[in-house]
């Protein structure tokens, strides 16, 4: 099956050529690139988020798969999904699903299923793909998509299950997790309320972050696909994260009263 675009024309480009441009406006090509496990990226219109994405996404050698996890904003379909087969699409052109990758997680997982209905209309993945196709143009992906309102026991079991079907492979994936962070409050609250939930990212500490975010009522929104992506990166030996970029959409709209603020982190 082919996923065709949902946000085509709305959160980025539509046009392939003028998509590449803006893409590359994003990225850092003299960035020193490093090998990483996982990665938190943000997922809102390219003018707002785009630089955060771009800055983590240049840092990174981008291994031939990239799994991410997602999540839909509409809560529909299954709670926790792969997509299982055929590629999704972008003005860029298709990148082809991992079918094997994906049919082993499947196996693998008390909890993932196969559904594509989860990911219809949702963007929080699918604005992720423009960065890839432009970084590694043979690039092929595993989606995933984590309900937004879900048991830490169940998040840190699906990502304990998928560390250990990434153990197995030859090659290890880059374990995208994709999520804003705090919505619609000044920047100064922001800032205050994002630096205690990425304190305990960079800490590796899922289950704090999720108790953090819980108890101080943060409306960071893909909480649950970064716990997921800690869990799983922790299980495949990762000891270091850190804090590529922090901004909000204030730089856009000059309008500091209220945000969406992004933050972009590396796990290795």
């Amino acid at each position: 099956m082919i996923r065709q675009p949902a946000v085509a024309g709305q959160f980025y480009e539509g046009h392939p050529d003028a998509l590449k441009v803006d893409v590359e406006s994003h990225l850092d090509r003299s960035a020193q690139k490093e090998d990483a496990l996982g990665c938190v990226c943000p997922h809102a219109g390219y003018m707002y988020s785009g630089d955060v994405t771009g800055a983590v996404l240049s840092a990174v050698n981008i291994p031939k798969t990239v799994v991410v996890i997602s999540f839909s904003h509409r809560g529909i379909g299954e709670r926790y999904a792969v997509w299982p087969d055929g590629a999704w699409k972008t003005p860029l052109g298709k990148v082809p699903i991992n079918e094997p990758l994906a049919s082993k997680l499947l196996k693998g997982s008390s909890l993932l299923v196969a559904d594509t209905e989860t990911f219809a209309f949702e963007h929080s993945g699918e604005v992720m793909l423009p960065f890839l196709q432009v970084l590694r143009p043979d690039v092929d992906v595993v989606m995933v998509s984590i309900y937004p309102v879900s048991p830490l026991d169940d998040l840190q079991t699906i990502g304990r299950e998928m560390g250990t079907a990434f153990t197995e492979t030859e090659a290890k994936p880059l374990v995208l997790s994709s999520t804003d962070m705090t919505h619609y409050a000044s920047a100064a609250t922001a800032e205050k309320q994002d630096g205690l939930a990425i304190k305990q990212m960079l800490l590796l500490d899922e289950a704090r972050l999720f108790e953090v975010v819980r108890d101080n009522d943060i409306s960071m929104c893909g909480v649950c696909p970064v716990v997921v992506m800690m869990a799983c990166v922790k299980k495949l030996g990762a000891t270091i994260a850190r804090l590529v970029r922090y901004e909000n959409s204030g730089k856009a709209t000059q309008d500091d009263s209220s945000v969406v603020a992004y933050a972009g982190l590396i796990f290795k």
